[in-house]
């Protein structure tokens, strides 16, 4: 019997358990405190072999290894594994201050319940075994994963002392090899991806390396062969003249080959990625376009069960009826807006951009802004400003940055707009006298229903600036953001001037 429990206070009952020990061979845990001592049994259960509890997790938190004895002031005592392994087998040599690594590749250990026990049930399968008493319940005790751990989740620790013990019993313990073996293996082992690298028109150059370095990966992670720890500097030596060797036997033909072949997975994979990432993008954008379409049909829906379950006066009715036909109209003009998005994608710009005059085109449409508004618009165009484009989808352009100038700025300010040339490209910008963009959102606001901080409760679908930046690069411009004179934003829309234009 083996009670991985610590018992290191006396208890009542204590005496009774060491008379229960006595009468077989038995062993029980010792554990070590904060202050770097042993917990031992307490007094009454002495006369019991103990074997320490302490195992030696890898980096990775896994459990598989455990020192076979560990010393803590004048006493040294065996792990409880190798105490658990010597009541079977009394003679077996303790070795003493060595790592021992389990394989874990014995068979299950059976767990039987201490509801059983007790009821005197299923107890032929304790006959003739070492038996581990311990807690199993997650909370109670300690729990570690190790290499056949379930899922990676964690067993109880009694379970691993168990595994362990029955590991040693039946030595399927893991080695270390020699360090000398080590280097003629790994040597070995470079030679033959030194050959492989060596017969190009054979096999396909690019797997040589990895067939090289398979069986030595291979050895070093299943059979433990190499132990890094033991011989770092010779796997390393071996590995250079690996490198050394295939550098020396390579033709020219094969390294171009390899060349070739590296460029086109490069390319491959950067393909790849670009279309992983549209993926990403157009998942995206349909969800946040799925999530502002249901606003406002949530808000039509709701105001419908107004209208249809109480008993409303007539000026009620009228306000949600009006209500209702503003939430539509909202929702209309979004479906407008994304089925113009979407429909400018399909269009080719060589096949339907023409010659236009951009200077007349920008004076036209803001004598007709003028028209409809009493605010203010100052405008200073140049002339002679040609460019290929789209007459519609540009004045879309300048209406939409007018509007959202005028949603930001203080009623009797003005929103100023300037066209000019410079270099190869005419320039728009349009500046409003409002709180201004924050530098973090300059790029962020021409995304689709993206909405500036400085928005706040300004009525707006977040669609305007979006069809703004993909109407104008579509026709081959840019579009940025930027801080205006009098500290409001300011937007500038850059556009290729034809040949003629340019100078």
């Amino acid at each position: 019997m083996v009670v991985d429990l610590l018992l290191p206070e006396a208890r009542e009952g204590d005496e009774l358990l060491a008379r229960a020990l006595a009468r077989g061979p038995s062993a029980l845990a010792a554990g070590v405190d904060e202050t770097g001592h042993w917990l031992l049994p307490n007094r009454a259960l002495q006369a019991t072999a103990v074997g320490h509890v302490s195992f030696d997790l890898d980096r990775d938190g896994v459990v598989r290894r455990f020192t076979s004895t560990k010393q803590m002031g004048e006493r040294v005592l065996p792990a409880l594994p190798v105490a658990a392994a010597r009541l079977g087998s009394p003679l077996w040599p303790v070795p003493v201050g060595r790592m021992l690594r389990p394989a874990f590749r014995t068979r299950p250990v059976p767990i039987v319940s201490a509801a059983a026990v007790l009821g005197s049930r299923d107890l032929a399968v304790l006959r003739g075994r070492i038996v581990f008493l311990g807690t199993s319940a997650a909370g109670l005790g300690d729990r570690f994963v190790s290499p056949v751990s379930q899922g990676g989740s964690p067993d109880p620790g009694v379970l691993i002392e168990a595994t362990a013990a029955e590991a040693v019993l039946s030595k399927d313990l893991l080695r270390v090899a020699p360090p000398l073996l080590n280097a003629l293996l790994a040597f070995g082992l470079g030679w033959l991806g030194t050959l492989l690298l060596a017969a190009p028109a054979r096999t396909f150059p690019w797997f040589a390396p990895g067939l090289a370095l398979a069986p030595l990966l291979i050895s070093a992670a299943s059979l433990q062969v190499l132990d890094l720890e033991l011989a770092p500097l010779a796997v390393l030596i071996a590995l250079l003249l690996v490198g050394a060797l295939a550098g020396g036997l390579r033709s020219r033909r094969t390294r171009l080959a390899m060349g070739e072949a590296r460029s086109r997975i490069s390319e491959l994979e950067t393909l790849q990625g670009a279309l992983a990432e549209a993926k990403v993008q157009d998942a995206e954008a349909r969800r946040v376009v799925a999530h502002e379409l249901k606003t406002p049909l949530t808000s039509v829906r709701g105001l419908a069960q107004l209208l249809a379950q109480f008993d409303l006066s007539p000026p009620e009715r009228n306000r949600v009826a009006r209500m209702v036909v503003s939430e539509t109209a909202r929702l209309a003009q979004m479906v407008d807006a994304l089925l113009d998005l979407e429909r400018l994608r399909l269009r080719e710009f060589e096949r339907d951009a023409r010659p236009l005059d951009f200077s007349a085109l920008c004076a036209e449409r803001v004598d007709y802004l003028r028209a409809g508004t009493s605010r203010e618009i100052v405008a200073e165009a140049g002339t002679g400003l040609p460019v290929l484009g789209d007459r519609a989808l540009l004045e879309r352009v300048l209406e939409n940055l007018v509007s959202n100038a005028f949603k930001f700025s203080p009623e009797g300010t003005p929103v100023r707009i300037n066209l000019r040339a410079e270099g190869s490209m005419a320039v728009l910008e349009v500046e409003d006298r409002g709180p201004g963009i924050p530098l973090e959102e300059r790029d962020r606001i021409f995304g689709r229903f993206a909405r500036g901080s400085a928005q706040g409760l300004a009525p707006g679908l977040g669609l305007g600036l979006a069809l703004v930046a993909e109407v104008v690069a579509w026709h081959r411009g840019t579009v940025e953001a930027d801080e205006g004179s009098g500290g409001g934003g300011l937007i500038r829309v850059r556009l290729p001037l034809t040949p003629q234009g340019a100078g």
